[in-house]
């Protein structure tokens, strides 16, 4: 069900939002889950209307039953009966949301869910899309082990060399996003590989990026839901296709770029 604050408790510069939670086999850490997650919503809902989506991408574990005994006072809880990855979860949830701005964040608290504050604050002004971003200089790292670092920051440096906004982190799921957004860009590519998708397709469409920084935390229960050798493949391929699109697209600015004849000089 769609909880939401009544109007009069709403900052007329305050958009609603809608957060978006994808699970897979989390049922260890749905509750502590909901213990840093709701004093957050709660705290938003003093000055704007917030609305939480738990989407149960097809757990093979008591998810789904934790996430109703959990958050079904204060959520609405969406389940794919087969899984379907991460970026089919997005999705779902931003087909069943209403709000103005939607968030995605992880269900196991990597990215501490008090964050979305002072990112929901920067979404002002022109900025389209805030992302977690814990390369930054300002950001950080705790505990997360070395392979999953290295592959994350080491993709987030070659996206760097090929998309038009620089970033330090390309990878994360800790967003902010206007709803336009999630309407105009499509998600095409599956799982992880989806979200760098949005945010590339969204700075080629001319939408403002920034970021906020963040602490990255190695996960306390479950399993990291990450192939690596399949992740590295997917993302080498679209960066691959990214390049490929780019030299096409100078090579036809060039081949109709006006030419001066003597004349004309």
């Amino acid at each position: 069900m769609h909880s939401q604050v009544p109007e009069s408790q709403t900052t007329q510069n305050q958009e609603s939002v809608s957060i978006i939670v994808p699970c897979f086999n989390e049922s260890e850490g749905i509750e502590s889950l909901k213990e840093k997650l709701l004093p957050v919503i709660a705290q938003l809902r003093l000055v704007r209307s917030v609305e939480l989506i738990c989407v149960d991408d097809g757990s093979i574990d008591d998810t789904y039953l934790k996430l109703q005994e959990h958050f079904s006072q204060q959520a609405l809880i969406v389940r794919h009966e087969k899984n379907q990855g991460l970026s089919a979860a997005i999705k779902t949830g931003f087909a069943n949301s209403t709000g103005k701005i939607i968030c995605t964040i992880d269900s196991d608290c990597t990215y501490a869910p008090q964050d979305l504050v002072p990112v929901l604050n920067l979404m002002r002004g022109n900025v389209d899309i805030v992302t977690g971003s814990p390369y930054h200089p300002k950001g950080g790292i705790k505990n997360v082990p070395s392979w999953r670092l290295f592959l994350s920051k080491g993709l987030s440096q070659i996206y760097g060399l090929v998309l038009p906004q620089k970033l330090y982190t390309y990878t994360s799921m800790f967003r902010a996003y206007r709803r336009e957004v999630l309407e105009k860009v499509p998600i095409t590519y599956p799982g992880f590989l989806g979200l760098v998708e949005i945010l590339a397709e969204a700075m080629f469409q001319g939408y403002k990026v920034v970021e906020y920084p963040t602490v990255l935390s190695n996960r306390v229960f479950g399993q990291s839901k990450l192939r690596v050798a399949r992740v590295i493949k997917n993302h080498l391929k679209y960066i691959f296709t990214i390049m490929t699109q780019r030299s096409l697209k100078q090579k036809k600015a060039w081949l109709f770029k006006p030419k001066y004849t003597k004349h004309e000089a």
